[in-house]
């Protein structure tokens, strides 16, 4: 709410004005993690409660619609170009992107 975020500004409003001429956002930071219950005491709680009506009959509940992300398919050519370019880990070789200067 926005008397909440207001009290939050004053309370780091009174911590800046004690650090004024210091390099303080850090400081600032580690204030508001510190204190953070402190902050949240007046926030009002929420919950969330969702009602049900569907009936089982034995059947699990699974979603008709779920699809598997597909991986791309390589062509074998690829798989070959991929494989020439790469170690046996996967990774490129050390210094593959650097330039030659004395060229």
């Amino acid at each position: 709410s926005s008397a909440i975020k207001q009290s939050i500004l004053d309370k780091l409003m009174v911590e800046v004005e004690a650090n004024l001429g210091t390099a303080m956002t850090y400081t600032l930071f580690e204030y508001a993690k510190d204190n953070k219950e402190l902050f949240m005491e007046n926030q009002p709680v929420n919950t969330v409660t969702s009602v049900s009506n569907s009936i089982a009959i034995g059947t699990p509940d699974v979603p008709a619609n779920k699809k598997k992300d597909k991986k791309e398919q390589l062509s074998k050519t690829q798989k070959r170009k991929l494989a020439d370019k790469t170690d046996h880990k996967g990774e490129l070789p050390r210094g593959w992107n650097w330039v030659d200067v004395i060229k």
